[in-house]
């Protein structure tokens, strides 16, 4: 004997499920799935730290602060918020740094310039990969490959005034005409 009540109420969760309200038994995606183990794999050094901003059942939208410890960005605090796709890890995560920074390879309105997330993103790569390479961008700037031309090129032909620069910048100051908020 067919239980009608169950089936219909199995109709009506589907459709609420397709109409954007989330079912009692939502299953997650396979990106979500991934999310979740890169998650609890994370390595994170004593100077990074994850925030979940939309509370622990958003995995997709999270924000990870890095302290380097060395460095010309030695004290600072920068926040980067992380989009992740329901198809990743076929799809790159999208990641914006919120804390405006004078750096080579992270723009004023905090694109990222960092090759493992366009070109050379590969499934088999992790959101701990992504966090050490934001964090290698702070030990090594790269003015080869800059968004930021006019930090790259201060960069390649004056390494000294940089990093008046960068410490100005990150205590609040202006660097060539562009407003900064302290971040140390």
């Amino acid at each position: 004997m067919i239980k009608l009540f169950s089936v219909k109420q199995k109709q009506k969760e589907a459709a609420d499920g397709a109409n954007g309200k989330p079912s009692a038994g939502k299953k997650q995606t396979p990106g979500e799935l991934r999310v979740q183990k890169d998650i609890s794999e994370l390595n994170l050094a004593k100077s990074t730290s994850i925030r979940f901003p939309n509370g622990k059942d958003d995995l997709l939208n999270f924000e990870i602060t890095i302290g380097p410890d060395e460095g010309y960005y030695h004290g600072g605090l920068f926040v980067f918020t992380f989009q992740v796709s329901g198809i990743y890890p076929h799809e790159a995560p999208k990641v914006k740094c919120k804390t405006k920074i004078y750096h080579p390879n992270i723009d004023l309105e905090g694109n990222v310039c960092l090759n493992i997330l366009r070109e050379d993103w590969k499934p088999v790569l992790s959101v701990n990969s992504i966090i050490y390479g934001l964090q290698y961008l702070f030990l090594d700037p790269n003015p080869e490959d800059p968004l930021n031309q006019e930090a790259a090129e201060v960069l390649r032909t004056n390494p000294k005034q940089f990093e008046t620069n960068v410490r100005r910048s990150m205590q609040g100051g202006f660097v060539g005409g562009h407003q900064f908020h302290r971040c140390v």
